[in-house]
């Protein structure tokens, strides 16, 4: 093994933990946690032989017990005691999945850790809900592996006993153990052994707590557990969901009750699964198949089960995934892990009311049951019948379609190509610091975040603060990260405390977008005249000119969010994550950036580079390091950065109010509701006006490009011009779920992108090109006032308004 994979191994490690521990700060789930601490407690000070109890709830095998009894001797009895091992215990998952896929492909071996420790569902149960399903996962896992890879019975039925011990629903794997004795013939003196280590670990582990009754007492503990829960499901968005959850189980169907049906189904499904794979088994990569195959079972089918029970099947089925290189196992673990982390969020959000709580996602989660129960169905039998699916393998595809339309040759030299780019940013810089200054105070959303700046200005820690009372008119700005009002701080310092300091960042940065909207449709479509046709068509656009001339936070986030991919499309990902950094920094919008990032990976079809590892270190940096300032005040600790991070989450998620301005996100493309940010009221019949519109022929002839780019891409399967509509939508789409009020200016982000999307159609049908511009240069001028805050007479200022909706 080289020192090099090593070494990079071990960062991996560190930048995992680093995450994991960062993210367990976030509250956990508060009943299973309170169960974890007073037990500690409780067997700290009664000892194994009383801690069971009739009349406190003290449902749970005795394995994870000897831990709490540590920690409570040891006075460690706090929430990290409970999550630091299981993410340590996480992490040698992870580490086992490497050392076993390394044999096949080491950057495979790596990307299949980083998979399975980043798993949202493993992170979600462990860092945060503070459950021990790791840590029944680690030994499971350890028992498969001594049984496939060691062939050593009595080490993998140990592992497994001990994994019993932590959560009886070990018995789900069981039956691949018990079909090894019989295909893969180990002795009988192997089996005799393992058979009397793995009874005398259950029996020696558990009688101290039975003292009074070590034979039976353990038995008559597990079905006091579960006789405890008599229902369909408890939560497990399994075929029982199409039932209800919660229902009686004693209900009576066709004449047998429902756990009845559900022991049937459950026997049926695993002895279907062993006669399928009894002639494969002699392949390790289809016994891990087995092993995710089976513990799905016993999450899909039978009654009383928890929406935690399918946990291990990940382990086994990235196992099978990586070691068969099959893209439809992939694909099948994506889509249960999502599945499976919308089922852990339901009842999290039910009982739990902290700041990761939304009831807008909590009802989209539970309306989804009926749903993930048929995919978690649908999974067991694709599972099955995983050789015989369509092969979705993207390498397959040829590099380039001979059916994409090549963009016909246009006569450009370098020199006049570079002499119309400047003309487009002079035009862009020109428009967006034009009368800035004006007006000369705050106005719309600046009354927060520039207002937020002076105090940071200031030295004032009231900045930092959301329990505070600002002024009249005034809010302290803590709902977003601080990065963007940082940096109207340096605006001030060089251009004074004025509107004109406050905004110029943005107007810079504004035109910086028109710069990276020619540099990514050049990168991605590789054609100079179709970037300057993008190029033009955003430095045509009012919203994007709005939103660069005032001081808030978006423009400030697409810049660098833009940066960040047009790094990543060059490859030079270490400075693509510090943008991305400074994107996180700015508006945690930067979360539809990632997918964007993810899909360009795989369309362009890049390799994999360890230098990709960055993304999991930069960003979390330069988040942290914005927050800098505040800890330069004493009486701001860590937990001060904690609360501010929940304070944001309930902030966004359970706002409530209303605006005469706001409008749902499927009307943003149509141009239906415009922002009205700022009125001079009329004075000799002059008036000044900002409103937050776009350009109606970028907006509107922009969406008709759209469609047909979009119709071109899947046409052509042209991948690059798919990723330009990809990211379009991704940037928009998503705020459908947003439980918050929205407004015209979250449509900023796929702006660009229609753009681009327009200067491909632009290059493609040349004979558009002046039934584009012209209008669109045109309606610029006419609307230049009202973007700008230039007082006009009244008699135009009225003609500004071609829909009663853009009042």
């Amino acid at each position: 093994m080289k020192i090099k994979n090593i070494n990079l191994l071990l960062l991996s490690i560190f930048a995992v933990f680093v995450v994991r521990f960062l993210l367990s700060f976030l509250p956990s789930f508060g009943f299973d946690m309170g169960s974890w601490l007073g037990w500690a407690s409780r067997l700290s000070a009664l000892g194994f032989s009383k801690f069971y109890s009739d009349i406190s709830w003290t449902q749970y095998t005795p394995g994870y017990l000897y831990w709490l009894w540590l920690i409570g001797k040891l006075g460690w009895i706090n929430e990290f005691a409970i999550k630091v091992p299981v993410i340590v215990a996480d992490i040698a998952v992870g580490v086992l999945i490497w050392s076993l896929v390394r044999k096949v492909n080491q950057k495979l071996a790596l990307a299949s850790f980083f998979i399975y420790t980043l798993n949202p569902v493993v992170i979600f149960d462990g860092s945060v809900w503070g459950q021990i399903d790791g840590l029944l996962t680690l030994f499971l896992y350890l028992s498969a592996v001594f049984l496939i890879e060691k062939k050593n019975f009595a080490l993998s039925v140990l592992f497994w006993s001990i994994a019993f011990l932590i959560k009886p629903q070990s018995i789900a794997v069981l039956p691949a153990i018990l079909i090894a004795v019989i295909l893969r013939k180990f002795k009988f003196k192997q089996v005799l052994f393992g058979g009397a280590v793995g009874a005398l670990a259950i029996f020696g582990l558990s009688w101290p707590f039975f003292t009074n009754n070590p034979i039976l007492g353990l038995p008559q503990q597990i079905l006091k557990m579960g006789n405890f829960y008599s229902y369909t499901s408890v939560n497990a968005f399994n075929i029982w969901s199409w039932v209800g959850l919660w229902k009686a189980d004693s209900t009576i169907f066709a004449g047998l009750t429902f756990s009845v049906w559900g022991a049937i189904f459950l026997v049926s499904s695993i002895a279907f699964a062993l006669y399928l794979f009894r002639n494969k088994l002699d392949s390790k990569a289809s016994y891990y198949l087995l092993f995710a195959i089976l513990s799905l079972c016993f999450f899909v089918f039978p009654t009383k089960v928890h929406e935690r029970y399918l946990f291990p099947f990940f382990a086994f089925l990235l196992t099978s995934a990586s070691l068969f290189k099959s893209y439809n196992l992939f694909y099948i673990y994506g889509i249960t892990t999502l599945s499976s982390f919308i089922n852990l969020y339901y009842p999290y959000a039910y009982y739990n009311d902290n700041f990761l709580k939304s009831e807008i996602l909590y009802k989209i989660s539970g309306g989804l049951s009926k749903l993930i129960g048929f995919i978690f169905a649908a999974a067991y039998f694709a599972l099955l019948f995983w050789k015989k699916l369509p092969k979705l393998n993207f390498k397959k595809l040829p590099a380039r379609n001979p059916d994409v339309y090549k963009l016909p040759k246009v006569s450009l030299t370098s020199k006049t190509s570079n002499v119309i780019l400047a003309g487009i940013l002079i035009f862009a810089f020109t428009s967006r610091v034009l009368f800035l200054s004006n007006p000369q105070k705050e106005y719309f959303d600046e009354v927060y975040h520039a207002f937020t700046a002076k105090t940071m200005l200031h030295d004032g820690p009231k900045a930092w603060e959301w329990w505070n009372t600002p002024p009249e008119g005034f809010a302290y700005e803590w709902t977003h990260p601080p990065f963007a009002k940082e940096v109207m701080v340096v605006g001030m310092v060089i251009f004074g405390e004025n509107s004109f300091g406050y905004r110029a960042p943005a107007a810079l940065l504004g035109t910086g977008v028109v710069l990276l909207v020619y540099l990514i449709a050049k990168q991605l479509l590789k054609d100079e005249l179709l970037a300057l046709f993008s190029a033009a068509v955003i430095s045509l656009d009012g919203l994007t000119l709005v939103m660069s001339r005032i001081g808030m936070n978006d423009i400030y986030f697409l810049f660098f969010a833009l940066l960040a991919f047009y790094l990543f499309l060059k490859e030079k990902y270490f400075f693509s994550a510090l943008a991305l950094g400074f994107a996180a920094a700015s508006k945690w919008t930067v979360f539809w950036t990632i997918p964007i990032l993810g899909v360009a990976f795989l369309a362009l079809r890049k390799k994999f580079k360890f230098s990709l590892l960055w993304f999991l270190i930069i960003p979390v940096a330069v988040y942290l390091v914005s927050y800098i300032p505040m800890f330069l005040y004493k009486e701001h600790t860590i937990e001060t950065f904690i609360e501010v991070q929940k304070q944001m989450w309930w902030y966004h998620t359970n706002l409530k109010a209303t605006h005469g301005y706001s409008s749902p996100w499927y009307t943003w493309p149509f141009l239906i509701r415009p922002v009205w940010q700022y009125t001079s009221g009329q004075v000799n019949n002059m008036v000044a006006n900002i409103y937050a519109m776009g350009n109606p022929a970028v907006f509107w002839l922009g969406l008709v490009s759209v469609a047909v780019a979009t119709f071109y891409a899947a046409r052509e399967r042209n991948r690059r011009l798919g990723i330009i509509i990809f990211s379009y939508l991704a940037f928009f789409v998503p705020w459908a779920a947003s439980p918050r009020i929205m407004f015209m200016y979250h449509y900023l982000p796929s702006i660009p992108f229609l753009a681009i999307a327009t200067g491909y159609v632009l290059r493609r049908f040349p004979k558009t090109i002046v039934y584009f511009l012209v209008p669109s240069a045109l309606l610029f001028i006419y609307f230049y006032p009202h973007w700008t805050g230039i007082k006009v007479p009244v008699w135009l200022d009225n003609s500004y308004y071609w829909l009663d909706s853009w009042k």
